[in-house]
């Protein structure tokens, strides 16, 4: 079994450019998160909550 060691060796990458590839590729999956995640799932909390609240007053008037 090939360790990735050898194997970032035999593809003539040097473990600066790998680290630092890999350090990219997780910053991006965190800016992706804050970009994109946690504003969408706010705002599908709110409109559940809003949509809740709505529900719970119509169910009052009757």
């Amino acid at each position: 079994m090939i360790q990735i060691s050898n194997l970032i060796l035999a593809a003539d990458v040097s473990p600066e450019v790998a680290g630092s590839s890999g350090f990219n590729m997780i910053a991006s999956f965190f800016a992706a998160a804050l970009l994109i995640v946690i504003p969408a799932a706010a705002f599908l909390i709110f409109v559940s909550q809003k949509d809740s609240l709505e529900r719970t007053s119509a169910t009052r008037r009757r």
